[in-house]
């Protein structure tokens, strides 16, 4: 019986034992799996850390290529801004290449009386000129007086209140008077073969529009076409007789008379600006053919 005891109580005691090593096994694994768990997440972090420094790595590169392409748009954008200079100075000069291709033209016009050889003599009173480049600037046909002058040249003879509103015109680059005939040193009219001479400047794209006073007349005056003449046949420059381009006009201002005779014409009026006024369209009038003669020089 007390073998049995004992038999039994070294039995209890290695069952002991083993419950000891299989209790050891038990907690160990857990300590086993902290440790894996625990690696595990140290590889993540490193995984996660790798992945955040190649981010960043990506936007530093992502930056360096905006700012890349961010300069080479500034270059590009100087370059065209240089460009656009580089053409602009080029257009400029080619501008001045143009103008210096094309320096003013000096131009002479002699209006020279022939009445003496035509069937009504008359002597021409001092004029008015201009320079200009849009049309109908002196006068237009079928238009009432503007006001601007030509009534007292057409009347009187007398171009100053003519050059001074034709002068101020931005249309009108030359504006002047021709009131000495050639040779004299003092403003008369122009007799039977004497002549008017005036001198101006021009280039291409430019007209010549002048007025001067049929004397034996209430309000006539020879003149250029309303238009005025083109000084210019592409580069060319006008020369020659240019009587053909030069009309009779009556200014539609003054009752008229009968040429030669009226009470109220420059040679027998009484003073400036007399006469029974008239507010009639200017028209051309028929007649009087070989009174002038016009020519243009050049140089």
């Amino acid at each position: 019986m007390r073998k049995l005891t004992i038999v039994m109580a070294l039995a209890l005691l290695l069952a002991a034992c083993g419950g000891s090593d299989e209790g050891d096994a038990a907690v160990g694994a857990p300590e086993t799996a902290a440790v894996d768990e625990a690696m595990t997440d140290e590889a993540m972090d490193d995984e996660s850390m790798s992945d955040e420094s190649m981010s960043d790595e990506s936007m530093s590169d992502e930056s360096m290529s905006d700012e890349s392409m961010s300069d080479e748009s500034m270059d590009d954008e100087s370059m065209s801004d240089e460009s656009m200079s580089d053409e602009s100075m080029s257009d400029e000069s080619m501008d001045d290449e143009s103008m210096s291709e094309h320096p003013p033209t000096t131009f002479t016009v002699t209006i020279t009386n022939t009445s003496d050889a035509a069937d009504f003599a008359t002597p021409l009173a001092p004029g008015a000129f201009i320079v200009h480049t849009s049309m109908e600037t002196l006068f237009a046909e079928g238009v009432l007086d503007r006001g601007e002058g030509l009534e007292a040249l057409a009347e009187d003879g007398d171009p100053s209140g003519l050059v001074a509103s034709l002068g101020a015109l931005p249309s009108v680059s030359v504006a002047g008077a021709f009131s000495n005939p050639d040779g004299g040193d003092e403003a008369g009219p122009a007799l039977p073969g004497s002549s008017y001479s005036f001198t101006f400047e021009a280039a291409p794209g430019d007209y010549l529009s002048f007025a001067t006073m049929f004397v034996q007349s209430n309000d006539w005056f020879f003149a250029t076409a309303p238009d005025g003449i083109n000084l210019f046949d592409g580069d060319a420059p006008l020369e020659g007789d240019i009587t053909d381009l030069i009309g009779l006009w009556d200014a539609g201002t003054e009752v008229d008379e009968t040429p030669g005779e009226g009470a109220n014409q420059a040679p027998r009026q009484s003073g400036p600006d007399t006469g029974d006024d008239q507010d009639a369209p200017s028209a051309a009038v028929s007649g009087f053919a070989g009174t002038i003669e016009v020519t243009i020089s050049v140089g």
